[in-house]
């Protein structure tokens, strides 16, 4: 019994850090770690990984100290050396492939995505035309043609003109008026009905579709994959340290690197954060997810997501090399990410970066009621002249055919 009492008071022991100081660095990787000054004047850490290791540390009696931060240029480098020699025990930041650095544990792989600006707006004109899937000209062409040729069939020896069953079948398509229907059997009148029927649905359907398409708005097509990039007007902005490993690596296609512009980490996470949309932007997915955080109250979001990868990461945190509770870590950042814990803090994470004013939450101007301009009725004006100069043609041919019999 002694002997399992003091095993059991040593491992209480090894569990006590004693209030002994474990030393990381001071930084702001939202939604990773933040540092804000509240509304009471007093500076606030927070983040998700920042929160992760807190309650690491609460659990087991330990403290917190934070070295002097990282500066604006060569901040990889100042933690590098800070790590080798074991001046910080842990960092809130995950592990890329290129690092020689001890770590945790890997708990997934954490994948690297671009976003760019939303597609921009159609034509205004070219909503009348977009309901009309090669499915809905099927139908309205074999409307038509069933129309004629039945209703031609039909008269049998009485059989009129071609076109005037022609035009019959577009009235009923078109619920156009015409002049009355002469019926002279039931197979007439089925067709008849059949012709009423099909053009009621078709129309409606298309009402249907131009209204939802007029509500939710028609967009240029989105890009699916990173070879689609070398279509976008748009320069793909990269942090100084980045662009030269990124450059020589053989897996990112070679329509991202022409796309690639350097520019110093302060710019670009102004941009970023702004969601500037005149550039693109790189990120791994648990900042990427936070950035976009801001536009989720918003009708149309600014910025969409490339969903093919192209860099991955690990969701592995650097550590000091022989760090003795190492195995202690990796059990419990193990257990909080299979149980979701992570993902809740990371969720949370979210919201601590609107309230310390870092991202604001993007909302929609007041919606305007705002009639249709000119260009609107472009493609109905272009339908209209297309019919009077079809019908000219019509009249100059009947009227040329007249004169010479």
């Amino acid at each position: 019994m002694l002997g399992i009492e003091d095993y059991l008071y040593r491992w209480r022991q090894l569990n006590n850090f004693q209030q002994v100081p474990l030393v990381t660095i001071p930084d702001t990787v939202e939604p990773r770690t933040i540092r804000y000054v509240n509304r009471q004047g007093q500076l606030v850490h927070a983040g998700y990984i920042y929160n992760a290791f807190m309650e690491f540390i609460r659990r087991h009696n330990g403290s917190l100290k934070f070295t002097q931060p990282a500066p604006a240029d060569g901040a990889f480098d100042y933690v590098f050396a800070l790590i080798a020699r074991k001046q910080v025990n842990f960092v809130c930041y995950p592990m890329e492939l290129n690092w020689n650095l001890s770590s945790t544990s890997p708990l997934h792989l954490l994948k690297e995505y671009v976003m760019m600006p939303h597609p921009r707006p159609i034509a205004s004109y070219l909503y009348f035309a977009r309901p009309f899937t090669w499915t809905m000209w099927l139908a309205v062409i074999g409307t038509v043609v069933y129309g004629m040729v039945m209703l031609y069939a039909s008269y049998g020896a009485d059989r009129s003109d071609f076109g005037l069953h022609f035009l019959s079948s577009w009235c009923h398509l078109l619920f156009l008026p015409r002049t009355e229907i002469i019926i002279c059997n039931w197979q007439q009148f089925a067709i008849h009905f059949v012709l009423i029927v099909t053009g009621f649905v078709l129309t409606n359907l298309y009402l249907a579709l131009l209204s939802s398409m007029l509500t939710s708005g028609l967009f240029e097509p989105k890009f699916t994959t990173l070879k689609d990039l070398i279509h976008s007007p748009y320069p793909l902005l990269v942090d100084d340290y980045y662009i030269e490993y990124l450059q020589k690596s053989v897996s990112i296609p070679d329509e991202v690197k022409i796309r690639m512009r350097s520019a110093s980490p302060i710019n670009l996470n102004t941009a970023r954060i702004g969601l500037n949309a005149s550039f693109m932007y790189s990120l791994f997915e648990d900042r990427m997810e936070g950035i976009l955080y801001q536009q989720h109250l918003l009708k149309v979001p600014r910025f969409v997501v490339v969903p093919e990868s192209y860099l991955d990461g690990l969701m592995a945190f650097p550590v000091a090399p022989s760090l003795p509770y190492l195995s202690m870590l990796n059990a419990y950042l193990r257990r909080i990410f299979e149980c979701g814990i992570l993902s809740k803090l990371k969720s949370d994470a979210w919201s601590d970066t609107i309230d310390s004013g870092i991202y604001k939450r993007m909302r929609d101007d007041g919606e305007e009621l705002k009639p249709y301009d000119l260009e609107f009725y472009f493609f109905a004006f272009l339908l209209w002249a297309l019919g009077l100069t079809l019908a000219t043609l019509c009249f100059l041919v009947e009227l040329l055919r007249l004169r010479k019999t």
